[in-house]
């Protein structure tokens, strides 16, 4: 089985209270084949510093917010993340989501199986 480059981009505002736990259900994967790319947009808790204890992970970071919707926020963040992205197969994930041990490799299994 072919091992793709698997981009996992993560948007992230305020949500310390998950950061850690999300990024560690990441790096805890079976799969080792991938990156995380963050887009922290302003948050003013302890995102950076919890984002910063990971190895591996590129850090984008926004200043101040550019429009006044969350969404549009959001939407802003994945684009500038997947411009940065290197991956054949690309996973977006909130900063309060989690991934399951075998994730990664599951979807890298299904397209390898479904070209």
């Amino acid at each position: 089985m072919k091992y793709n480059l698997i981009s996992i981009l993560i948007t992230n505002y305020n949500k310390s209270k998950f950061l850690y736990k999300s990024l560690t259900s990441v790096q805890s994967q079976n799969y080792k084949n991938y990156e995380i790319i963050i887009f922290d947009d302003a948050s003013t808790d302890n995102s950076i510093k919890i984002i910063k204890k990971f190895k591996k992970i590129k850090l984008l970071k926004n200043k101040k917010k550019f429009y006044n919707s969350a969404a549009l926020n959001q939407i802003n963040g994945l684009k500038k993340a997947f411009l940065k992205s290197k991956g054949r197969i690309i996973c977006l994930m909130d900063a309060d989501d989690f991934f399951k041990k075998n994730k990664l490799l599951e979807i890298n299994k299904y397209f390898e199986l479904n070209k």
